[in-house]
């Protein structure tokens, strides 16, 4: 028999995953003893839902939990890798709590206009100019190349959001809670 494609396994529910968080957004206490991983799409209806969630943990636990994003815009949301670039400009300027949670409430405006996070930008008085400098910065891009790579180089089946607690995945059954 020929060899298969892609000998990576579905994700087991039982390993521990090493995911570097090193330059990835941290929310919370950065200090924090227990990591919550999360692969994220900003025009994803379920990792819109999965935001009200982190921000009731992270207001739950603040001293104990820190919740890392990395983003993973799918290919077929087109305006996705954009956005997502735009909140990590955000970030470099302090604000991607702020922008994550804009571009998320309004994830489907997206469709019709991929520049709604400049409004956006205005609206938390970002520098303007700044903002627009790390928008079009060759790192923010390669942050989220890395990071979907960490994502594919784990799982063979991508579903998102995937959360990690510890790096071990919760099985769709504890998601759906």
């Amino acid at each position: 028999a020929a060899p298969t494609k892609n000998n990576k396994k579905q994700a087991d529910p039982n390993a521990v995953y090493d995911i570097p968080i090193s330059g990835s957004v941290v929310l919370g206490n950065p200090n924090a003893k227990v990591t919550i991983l999360e692969f994220t799409d900003f025009q994803w209806p379920y990792c819109a839902k999965s935001v009200s969630l982190i921000d009731q943990i992270l207001e739950k636990y603040p001293k104990d939990v820190k919740v890392v994003i990395k983003n993973y815009p799918l290919n077929f949301h087109k305006e996705a890798y954009k956005a997502a670039r735009y909140a990590l400009a955000a970030h470099q300027q302090g604000k991607f709590k702020e922008m994550y949670h804009l571009i998320f409430e309004n994830y489907q405006d997206l469709k019709n206009n991929e520049d709604l996070p400049l409004q956006y930008a205005k609206e938390i008085n970002l520098n303007m100019n700044r903002f627009m400098r790390d928008f079009e910065n060759q790192s923010i891009i390669n942050q989220i190349e890395q990071e979907k790579q960490e994502m594919k180089n784990q799982f063979n089946k991508i579903s998102l959001p995937t959360f990690l607690i510890q790096g071990r995945i919760l099985s769709s059954a504890e998601r759906n809670l």
